[in-house]
């Protein structure tokens, strides 16, 4: 997993480019907010708009908002926040922008201004970042329980560390000790620290930057003691913290991050996982979008996906860039959970169109809001994490 010249170069010009955008101000996208030529592109898609059907959470109505504020002709308040903070973080407006505003980023800072003027975040997001900091989980869990589901030994130091996430580690024991289990069939050397804490993505999504660069650097300590120089994690959020959030607000972050399906289909590859065929088995693939869009991984997990004999990978209409939200992002959920289930109980209802038995993601997230969502429509969709799926499918 050796970096090349030419890959820490690309990546210090990355990092270069969103360290600058971090320190923009609402005032510098002056130009972008008057570009907004207030098509509807963006509302067509917007997975909020299509629940609430309220123009001012729409990503042109909030470009008109936040013009207004930057012309002074209104003021932020608490409900413009509210407002504001109506997002899944989805990025699909960047993507559905004829006018290329990029209204996504532009959010991002109004989130990152509104924080900063004690608007934002949103009471129940307040709530939940204030658990980050006094547990180093969302859910008020003890720290010494993060990894009780670890069955196995693993080596105290490693090039190459596992970081789970909170989601993973206190909900999803079932999806650690699959990826565990994969990595040590596969004879891969790693390890897992005991101190593993929140990566800061909800904090970093509320605007909380000063939070999130806080927690970055207590996590860039704890990894340095593992000795790794490569981070895997399974999570889609961590994964786009790791890769665009922290490059941004610290200066020592070194590590090469891969997602696990990344490395999984890298030990396919290399004969290191044998694969068995079983029952035949019809899937469809759900991009989630902080792996999708905001990192740009949709091969990996479908290539694994076909890797596998007798399963058959069957696309939903709304795929890779284009692909629908689940509706629980950018702490959406948190704020607006009602809301959030129905958005990802449209994408269960997409799934089942394409006749597939399961429904496969790479992201212990989206694999909460579609389970709330299955359940709901007593679905009878089968629900995996991709490291589940391979598991059962492994010689």
């Amino acid at each position: 997993m050796a970096v090349s010249d030419e890959e820490k170069k690309k990546a210090m010009e990355d990092w270069e480019k969103l360290k600058a955008a971090e320190k923009n101000t609402l005032n510098d996208y002056r130009t972008q907010l008057a570009m907004c030529n207030i098509c509807a592109f963006c509302r067509i898609r917007c997975p909020v708009y299509q629940q609430v059907k309220w123009e001012s959470v729409t990503p042109r109505g909030k470009m008109q908002i936040l013009r207004n504020i930057v012309k002074g002709w209104i003021k932020p308040t608490p409900q413009v926040a509210e407002r504001i903070f109506s997002c899944t973080t989805c990025q699909i407006c960047n993507v559905q922008c004829d006018a290329e505003v990029r209204p996504f980023d532009i959010l991002k800072v109004a989130r990152r201004e509104l924080t900063g003027q004690e608007l934002g975040p949103l009471s129940a997001e307040k709530k939940m970042d204030n658990r980050i900091v006094e547990y180093k989980n969302p859910y008020k869990e003890p720290q010494e329980d993060r990894f009780n589901w670890l069955e196995v030994e693993v080596p105290k130091t490693s090039d190459t560390l596992l970081y789970l996430g909170c989601v993973t580690a206190y909900r999803y024991g079932e999806t650690g000790k699959a990826i565990v289990e994969l990595l040590k069939k596969a004879g891969y050397n790693f390890t897992i620290t005991p101190d593993e804490g929140c990566c800061g993505m909800h904090p970093y999504w509320d605007g909380e930057i000063k939070l999130t660069a806080d927690i970055a650097r207590e996590n860039i300590e704890i990894f340095k003691k593992t000795g790794a120089k490569n981070i895997v994690t399974a999570c889609a959020g961590c994964y786009s913290t790791f890769k665009n959030a922290y490059p941004a607000l610290v200066d020592n972050f070194d590590f090469k991050v891969m997602h696990f399906s990344e490395l999984l289909l890298d030990l396919i590859k290399k004969g290191k996982l044998k694969l068995k065929k079983t029952t035949p088995m019809k899937v469809t693939y759900h991009d989630p979008c902080h792996l999708g869009r905001h990192a740009e991984v949709f091969d990996a997990p479908r290539e694994v996906i076909k890797s596998i004999p007798g399963v058959e990978l069957i696309e939903m209409e709304h795929i890779r860039q284009d692909s629908n939200c689940c509706g629980g992002g950018g702490g959406y959920f948190t704020a607006f959970p009602e809301n959030s289930v129905e958005i990802a109980e449209k994408r269960v209802r997409e799934a089942e169109e394409t006749g597939a038995e399961a429904l496969v993601t790479t992201c212990p997230l989206c694999k909460t809001n579609l389970d709330l969502a299955i359940k709901r429509l007593d679905s009878k969709l089968k629900l995996y994490d991709l490291s589940e799926l391979v598991l059962e499918h492994v010689a």
